[in-house]
């Protein structure tokens, strides 16, 4: 019944910016097919409403708020002065700026000028001071406002002290999205009751910025919480954040501008209608903005009308350019006025001191901030403590004099010497202590003495506690065992709601043990749950691996997501930081069944899958220990079980691309995908993974691979839709990564493929000389490196005509050299075949020699015509190689076409292929291709120019055999003695055919042939029998 009630309560209630991509973001191959999903909207207003008004229930949906809305429209037009709605309000701002570890003025650490200018365009744009109001349209002017609002960055922190406003937090990803929300905030938060939390971060495209939206204060006598405080503010991606710096080009900082307008109540200006062709019917609740269909993109130039009034494209609430926005409306501000005097965490922004520079600072004021260790555990004796200080008074602290004690005992005291001035924090390390290993314990640190004086007048409590207690040790290898969830892990749960459970489950007929987390039930978002191991000792290893297998079933709708991350620490256990995350999975990435709105039990073993988590980032540490964390989305049940500590890495998932099968090397760019042979090469069945594709220079698309398990050692072929080749040689990159969404940092398998888009045809049958250059329009690639490949040579001359033939050398090991013919039509003969001459003389190894052929154009070539290997290859005996001006070197070869002549052979190329070769392979060369339209190995071959006639006699066939240097239309007469013409047929676009005939068209006898082209004229005498 719960998640039937989540849906029902659905409503918008964050808001989300998109930058807009023209290409592909992402797609899905299922083994052979896909599905393009394509993010070309710039906002994702329902991204995220459906976490929040989960957890508000009604008091989250737009009815609701904007009822509550329009009432104290009324109240306020009745009843507030308009003295204070005409005084300027000051809301304190707190810029988290979360980074990896870059320094200050590089990528997401953006610079202070990058930031103040984001303070003075919201100054401006809220104040009407921007210097493009005069661009506002006159119509819009009567109604363009000022706001009356200035935004200052905090001049106070939490507890009182000077700030600048600035935070900067090294973060613990890369890249983030809005799905992060509660982790984003967990780095960084001031109270949301006195700051504008905007936390400043790189998102993931397409995400620009969100915001969380205001909510009616509660009915009286309701105790229900408004919203999850922790996520109140507005986050944006910093090349999205003022303008300058690090700010992409186009940025004015309005994308800010316009999130602020969503947390203090404004609705996109045309209503966020679901369906944009009943835009015109759909309201944004404010009365001055006229009705508008869709979005704007872009900086339209000319005036657009989409529901019988101009469009009010100017307005920051829009999806318009930077440089188009420039007003907000009275109505607006009418509406952001309400909110600012009633709604709940908004009012109390308004003036308070986190505007003002603080004043009456305490002289003395140490702060004990925390105890690191012995925190809530310890893992050995004797242990040395430590605890964090953070001096909050004016009077800089020199000396600290402590007090520690373990179960009430006074152990000893210690004085520590400081240099700790206003503001500044310090870690204090103490004397190692015994604690009690059979017991809980009571750890207690008190400030005795500041500066050599009584501690008395300290502004701050000067005591601070721990509860640690010693922690089981265990040896690896480790197996869980059935009851080690209560003797040797750890259940943290800091909400003391629903957390990880042991769970018997039946899989197949069998009861087994799980540990499982109900999160269908679990009604606290992003409540996050430990499952702490037991601690083990990494000395001496350096590959130690954590495996366990997992069950998921994702909720059924969008935007409902859970996660499990896996975090180490080497402290023992004291401090569980996500930042030492070293495994994450949420959404798509941790299912393992199809997505359902009933809870989620697993019925099956074939339901788990084996999660790998190598440990060699900690190798040689001891007291190490591993957290399960589940981090609450409203999704389902997590289910866990196999859990394995190894000392050596037993599991591994890989997956290696071999080969990219279609298209081949030399193509005419026809083929419907590409065709790639993958390999699993680890030691576990892969259902899942990551393909990347780059064409030349652009930027790489990435598909996602689902199906059937491939079984490890076993090879699947994967069909991508197909990249548009350019009509020359092009770059195709295969990144094959993530299998099973693996995050072990282990190299992703590539391949790099150079492909020639090629469509040139020539007339059949044919004949290649190679006597001059260029090879056009054959083609030849070294397909893996795209160095050089088959070339032509000039050889001596005959009879002052230049000869020439191509050459194959310098070859490289694990690399093959094409030669591709043009495309060619057998489907006008039965039969054909090719005759080259080759030279090659073998010194060892195993190089090959193929003849591929292709009838779809260069698509694929599944065809071997031919292959020699080694010793079979060579035209001569010996080792030393041979003369390609020594004819006597060559050898003629025939290779036969005729299975693929006739129907079906309209789009036919051949290709001589060199594989398998070392870098002493000898030099090959080929000369004098033939395509001929018989299949005979030694055909008649007359002399240049003329036509031969055989067997002659005859008795039943004789054929008319031709040798002519280029086309030629050929008229063939047989005349009688007697005169009379019997067969008389012109033969067009003969080259070097063998014409047959029967005899039973003519009569025993002598005959006259008469034979006549542009190079021919010849009389011949033919005999029947």
């Amino acid at each position: 019944m719960k998640r039937i009630l989540l849906i029902l309560r659905m409503r918008l209630v964050l808001s989300f910016l998109f930058f807009i991509f023209s290409s592909p973001l992402f797609s899905q191959i299922m083994m052979g097919s896909h599905h393009l999903h394509q993010h070309d909207e710039k906002c994702g207003a329902l991204h995220l409403e459906q976490k929040q008004a989960a957890e508000l229930g009604i008091y989250g949906t737009p009815e609701y708020f904007e009822s509550w809305m329009q009432g104290k429209i009324q109240e306020q037009a009745a009843g507030t002065s308009m003295r204070t709605l005409q005084e300027v309000r000051t809301i304190p701002v707190v810029v988290h700026i979360i980074h990896n570890g870059t320094p200050i003025g590089e990528g997401a650490n953006i610079p202070l000028s990058q930031i103040q200018s984001q303070i003075r365009t919201l100054n401006e744009d809220f104040r009407r001071q921007n210097a493009d109001a005069a661009n506002t349209p006159t119509e819009f002017l009567p109604i363009a406002a000022d706001a009356m609002l200035e935004f200052v960055l905090a001049r106070q922190d939490p507890q009182g002290l000077p700030t600048t406003g600035i935070n900067r937090i090294e973060g613990f990803k890369d890249i983030y999205d809005p799905s992060d929300a509660s982790l984003i905030s967990s780095l960084a938060l001031w109270p949301p009751e006195e700051y504008l939390n905007v936390w400043v971060v790189p998102l993931n495209a397409p995400f620009i910025g969100y915001a969380s939206f205001p909510v009616a204060p509660q009915l009286p006598g309701l105790n229900f919480q408004p919203s999850l405080r922790e996520r109140d503010g507005v986050t944006i991606d910093y090349r999205y954040f003022g303008s300058g710096g690090n700010a992409v080009s186009s940025a004015r900082g309005r994308t800010l501008t316009h999130e602020i307008g969503h947390f203090l109540g404004l609705r996109h200006i045309w209503g966020d209608a679901q369906n944009l062709n009943e835009g015109c019917d759909v309201d944004d609740f404010v009365t001055d903005t006229p009705n508008q269909q869709r979005p704007t993109s872009g900086c339209p130039t000319s005036l657009r009308a989409s529901c019988g009034s101009r469009d009010m494209i100017e307005n920051y609430m829009d999806y318009s350019a930077d440089p188009c926005m420039n007003l907000f409306t009275q109505g607006q501000v009418e509406r952001m006025n309400v909110v600012l005097a009633s709604s709940e965490r908004r009012a109390s922004l308004i003036n308070n001191r986190a505007t003002l520079f603080p004043e009456n600072i305490p002289a003395l004021n140490l702060s004990l901030t925390s105890i690191i260790e012995p925190n809530d555990f310890f893992c050995e004796n004797p242990t040395v403590p430590q605890i964090q200080v953070r001096n909050l008074g004016s009077t800089a602290i020199n000396s600290v004099f402590l007090a520690v004690r373990v179960n009430s005992v006074n152990l000893y005291n210690q004085t520590i010497p400081l240099n700790l001035p206003l503001g500044e924090s310090a870690i204090l390390t103490l004397n190692p202590v015994t604690l009690n290993e059979s017991s809980d314990n009571t750890f207690e640190v008190e400030i005795l003495q500041l500066n050599g004086e009584s501690a008395a007048q300290n502004a701050s409590p000067t005591i601070i506690s721990s509860t640690p207690s010693l922690q089981p040790k265990i040896n690896l290898p480790y197996q869980y065992a059935s009851g080690d969830i209560n003797n040797l892990w750890r259940v943290v749960n800091p909400d003391q709601g629903i957390t990880w459970t042991p769970i018997n489950v039946n899989l197949d007929g069998s009861i087994q043990e799980a540990i499982y987390i109900n999160n269908y039930e679990n009604e606290e978002f992003g409540a996050l749950d430990y499952f702490i191991s037991p601690q083990f000792d990494l000395t001496g290893l350096t590959n130690a691996q954590l495996t366990f297998d997992i069950a998921h079933a994702p909720y059924n709708e969008e935007g409902f997501e859970d996660r499990l991350w896996v975090v180490v620490t080497t402290d023992c256990g004291s401090t569980v930081s996500l930042f030492n995350s070293i495994y994450q999975r949420e959404g798509v990435e941790m299912q393992t069944a199809p997505p359902q709105r009933e809870e989620y039990f697993p019925t099956s073993d074939n339901e788990f899958r084996k999660e790998v988590v190598n440990l060699s980032e900690y190798a040689g540490q001891a007291n190490v220990r591993v957290a399960l964390v589940g981090i609450n989305g409203y999704g389902n049940n997590i289910f866990l079980k196999n859990i394995r500590i190894s000392p050596t890495e037993e599991f591994n998932y890989n997956l290696r691309v071999n080969d990219l099968l279609s298209p081949g090397p030399i193509v005419d760019g026809t083929h419907q995908s590409e065709i790639l042979e993958l390999e699993n090469t680890g030691n576990l069945p892969i259902s899942t993974f990551l393909i990347s594709r780059q064409l030349n220079n652009a930027q790489p698309v990435t598909f996602l691979g689902q199906g059937s398990l491939i079984p490890p050692g076993e090879t699947v072929q994967v069909s991508l839709p197909r990249a548009t080749l350019l009509e020359r040689t092009n770059r195709l990159r295969f990144v094959v990564s993530r299998p099973n969404y693996d995050q072990n940092p282990d190299s992703p398998s590539d391949l790099n493929r150079f492909v020639i888009r090629n469509a040139d045809s020539i007339p059949s049958p044919w004949r290649q000389y190679f006597n001059t250059s260029p090879l056009a329009p054959w083609q030849t690639i070294n397909p893996e490196n795209n160095q050089a490949s088959f070339g032509v040579i000039n050889l001596s001359s005959v009879n002052n005509e230049p000869q020439g033939a191509l050459e194959l050398r310098n070859m490289a090991p694990n690399n093959s050299y094409w030669l591709g013919s043009p495309l060619f039509d057998l489907s006008r003969t039965p039969t054909a075949s090719i005759l080259f001459d080759k030279a090659y003389s073998h010194e060892g190894g195993n190089p090959r020699l193929r003849i591929l052929l292709s009838t779809n154009g260069g698509s694929s070539y599944e065809h071997v015509l031919s292959s020699q290997i080694g010793d079979e290859m060579a035209s001569v005996p010996g080792t030393s190689g041979v003369n390609p001006n020594n004819r006597g070197d060559f050898e003629r070869q025939f290779v036969d076409l005729t299975p693929f002549a006739g129907r079906g052979g309209d789009n036919v190329r051949v290709a001589f292929v060199i594989d398998q070769v070392t870098a002493a392979t000898n030099p090959v060369f080929l000369d004098n291709i033939e395509l001929f339209f018989t299949s005979t190995p030694e055909p008649v071959i007359p002399g240049q120019g003329s036509a031969k006639i055989y067997p002659n006699p005859a008795s039943d066939v004789f054929n008319i055999a031709f040798n002519l240097e280029s086309f030629e239309d050929v008229n063939i007469q047989f005349i009688s003695m007697s005169g009379q013409i019997i067969h008389d047929v012109i033969y067009p676009s003969t080259l070097n055919q063998t014409y047959s005939f029967g005899t039973q068209l003519l009569s025993k006898g002598v005959f006259i042939v008469k034979i006549r082209s542009n190079s021919v004229n010849d009389t011949k005498r033919l005999i029947i029998k």
